[in-house]
């Protein structure tokens, strides 16, 4: 996907752009700890019924308040990214168990002001809320195809230097910079500090 493609499908609501922030692995460290748990419990990350019931017995209260969980000081970040008036910012996530999407609930309650959409598993993050014209931030790339395909922008968050068909950033902050050379948006109008 190019940048004018991009730009095309960006819609303005109120004057503030509609991003939806993907929590494991964009925002929280959710993805490697648990990896590595059951690495060290001897559970194969390749059986998917073994996976599950691994995560639906997780102590998810407990996981979110490891000090480590916090990925690229996404937190600040995302204070950032309020402060420029630039996005209506929702957490989109995925959940497999009633205690994990609990337990996100109350980590952002008590962490950032954001509203939560939780996303049963079985089910497309573009199938609960309306993609056309919103950014998404996923480092899975397929809920990035999803999105994509519903009229949606997809921004692939990532470490590393693979190529990737969407737009790629490594941090929230690339955001600003980014969507500052959308034409739909008044960059005079917006906060923006580096």
């Amino acid at each position: 996907m190019n940048l004018s493609e991009y730009k095309q499908r960006l819609y303005l609501d109120k004057d503030k752009i509609r991003l939806y922030l993907d929590c494991d692995g964009v925002i929280l460290d959710t993805i490697n700890i648990t990896y590595n748990m059951m690495l060290k419990n001897n559970i194969n990350i390749n059986d998917e019924e073994e996976v599950k019931k691994f995560y639906e017995n997780l102590d998810w209260d407990l996981l979110l308040k490891n000090p480590n969980i916090i990925l690229n000081d996404s937190i600040n970040e995302i204070k950032k990214l309020i402060d420029s008036n630039l996005f209506d910012i929702k957490v989109l996530t995925h959940f497999i168990s009633s205690k994990e999407i609990r337990a996100k609930l109350n980590f952002f309650k008590e962490t950032l002001p954001l509203e939560v959409i939780g996303v049963n598993k079985s089910q497309k993050k573009c199938d609960i809320v309306n993609a056309m014209g919103s950014i998404l931030v996923d480092d899975y790339t397929p809920n990035l195809d999803s999105w994509y395909e519903s009229g949606g922008i997809s921004i692939k968050y990532s470490s590393n230097d693979k190529a990737s068909n969407y737009l790629k950033i490594k941090n929230l902050q690339e955001l600003i910079p980014l969507i500052l050379t959308f034409e739909q948006v008044d960059s005079k109008k917006y906060k923006y500090k580096k």
